[in-house]
């Protein structure tokens, strides 16, 4: 873990549950947050989301399928952070995957997902 960084993700708990308005799925029922993988699962017309998280290690996967189909997929280990952020109403969760590049997601009013790439500074 590089100097400085935090131990876990900056998103709390209460924000993913209202963020995803599901309780999750866990991997261990006698671990609590943030010692846990947590997975979100949501539907929008056809299309699901599962996000999968392990605050501790900072790891995030995301799968968004319509029907049989995965339209999207990522799989990320040791990511900078994961924050939630809510401006006038409209929630959404940033996944800092580096100094360069973030993955910005909405599930409301329906699913999008962004992707950001930076120039190196």
């Amino acid at each position: 873990m590089k100097a400085g960084t935090p131990r876990m993700i900056s998103v709390a708990e209460l924000e993913l549950l209202g963020f995803f308005e599901t309780e999750p799925r866990t991997r261990d029922a006698g671990a609590a947050w943030p010692d846990n993988d947590f997975l979100y699962e949501i539907a929008r017309g056809d299309l699901q989301l599962s996000c999968a998280l392990a605050p501790a290690y900072k790891d995030v996967r995301l799968i968004l399928k319509r029907g049989a189909d995965t339209l999207y997929e990522l799989n990320a280990l040791g990511v900078d952070d994961v924050r939630y952020h809510n401006q006038a109403g409209r929630e959404v969760l940033e996944i800092v995957l580096s100094r360069r590049e973030r993955l910005w997601l909405r599930v409301k009013p329906a699913i999008a997902i962004t992707q950001e790439v930076t120039g190196a500074s």
